[in-house]
């Protein structure tokens, strides 16, 4: 069977909790930047949890993780996905692959181990009420996502191999990673990369360059990843950097829209007006968005807009994800 979209990424359960303005200062406390993804031991996130119910009462769940937030909203207007992610042999763990199947989207048969202590990664996900989102993330089980974890048949047969910015955080992940592209490349798969993280895009610079430089069809970061990456305050400096990486790239500016950088043009793209109450997944919503829409043979400026309006949406509700009905409106109503 041909697929659509293949992608790696951390197989991550979110803990999302609603905080106050307040909680920053905890944050502080804890040297952890506000508005990024932070790695965390396990016994600190804990610890978080803990502080976190005692403030605000119990969290919601859901499947999280980058790529799947992405390839959740691309099987949901109708393309056909894989994932492949590592889980313990847990609760978490198989609450996690039933919610793929549950959604359509397929996994690598390694996906659930039987015998590592380490468990299914979460993140502890904190959303003040002007819709920002803080990350603190224990990986646990995907850190030892390697390459024989590949399903290299069902990769040969994909359209798009999406892969995640987190995963350079391992080097047996970002091993799987390089040898994913190689095999993309050989197989006339087209392959796009998500920068994922301002911090992720500094201190990992060299590993994501790593994958890029081997191929990239299409780039998706924000404009704090693309200054971060490029290691200038300049955005046009920062827009050059990519153009010379990237066959094609997009920055999106939150409610501004986005920049299309194509071959040697620039399209700046208009954002929608919304009333935003959580930006968590926001960026996913916009990359499953446009991945859906080439697939579907429009060009990069239509899918843009298409990711724009879909991630508009998504930002006004709480949780990384929308439901299958809303899923449809979107997609009905944009069309």
């Amino acid at each position: 069977m041909e697929l659509d979209i293949y992608s790696l990424g951390n197989a991550i359960v979110d803990v999302q909790f609603g905080v106050k303005d307040e909680f920053k200062k905890y944050l502080e406390e804890m040297s952890i930047s506000f508005g990024t993804m932070t790695l965390i031991e396990r016994k600190e996130q804990k610890n978080l949890i803990n502080l976190l119910k005692s403030k605000y009462g119990e969290p919601m769940l859901a499947c999280g993780g980058s790529a799947t937030n992405s390839i959740f909203a691309s099987s949901s207007f109708g393309s056909k996905c894989h994932l492949t992610c590592k889980v313990r042999n847990d609760n978490m763990g198989n609450f996690y692959l039933r919610n793929l199947k549950s959604n359509n989207i397929l996994h690598n048969k390694s996906a659930l181990d039987e015998y590592s202590e380490l468990p299914t990664g979460q993140s502890v996900i904190m959303v003040t009420p002007d819709a920002e989102r803080t990350m603190c993330t224990f990986l646990g089980i995907s850190n030892t996502l390697n390459k024989s974890d590949l399903d290299k048949e069902v990769l040969k047969r994909s359209k798009y191999l999406f892969i995640e910015g987190y995963l350079v955080t391992s080097p047996s992940s970002l091993s799987a990673c390089q040898e994913a592209i190689k095999i993309a490349t050989a197989n006339n798969t087209k392959v796009a990369i998500s920068l994922s993280d301002p911090n992720i895009a500094a201190i990992f610079r060299a590993e994501l360059k790593s994958l890029i430089e081997i191929k990239c069809d299409l780039l998706f970061c924000n404009e704090l990843e693309a200054l971060s990456f490029s290691q200038t305050k300049s955005l046009k400096e920062g827009e050059d950097y990519l153009k010379s990486l990237s066959s094609s790239t997009l920055i999106t500016l939150h409610e501004k829209g986005c920049i299309l950088l194509n071959n040697d043009s620039r399209k700046k793209i208009q954002g929608l007006k919304t009333k935003a109450i959580d930006t968590n997944g926001a960026g996913d919503m916009f990359a499953g968005a446009v991945l859906h829409s080439v697939i579907e043979e429009n060009n990069l400026h239509k899918a843009a807009l298409f990711g724009c309006y879909a991630a508009s949406k998504k930002v006004e509700n709480f949780g990384p994800r929308l439901s299958k009905k809303q899923y449809k409106e979107i997609k009905e109503t944009f069309l």
